[in-house]
């Protein structure tokens, strides 16, 4: 069995078969900027901002013989449906609820039939924290 590295509801990133090779954090603070006469304009914290994950890996799916197309196929079209779910990393310092914001692709090295023998991908999870969402329940 492999070992997962990260897990995003029911996808897996596992090694030898969709590892990621980088995983980027973006943590953004909500900052208000206030014009003062004569001053720099102040500042005022409003709270934390988007928290992004960057996973980007590279599939060799004739090495693995074939199905990693389907995972990948089957995140793209989560993303499309704006799915959330928990993602998960090994170490446990990442958890909770995130959504797929962005997925990117990139195949290259057809074979006569059309299967790519390289496929790069790039993925963007943002924190969900508007209650798997229903955000209007959070407002009185």
């Amino acid at each position: 069995m492999a070992a997962v590295l990260m897990g995003w509801g029911p996808h897996r990133f596992e090694v030898g078969r969709a590892a990621f090779e980088e995983l980027r954090r973006r943590v953004h603070a909500r900052w208000e900027k206030h014009a003062i006469i004569g001053r720099r304009p102040a500042g005022q914290y409003l709270g934390p901002g988007e928290e992004i994950v960057s996973l980007r890996g590279t599939i060799y799916p004739v090495d693995q013989g074939g199905g990693v197309e389907l995972l990948i196929a089957a995140m793209l079209a989560d993303c499309r449906a704006g799915a959330t779910h928990i993602l998960l990393s090994e170490s446990g310092d990442i958890a909770g609820p995130h959504r797929l914001e962005a997925a990117q692709t990139v195949e290259s090295f057809h074979l006569p039939d059309g299967t790519p023998q390289k496929l790069v991908y790039d993925l963007d999870f943002a924190v969900h924290d508007d209650g798997f969402g229903q955000i209007w329940s959070l407002w009185p």
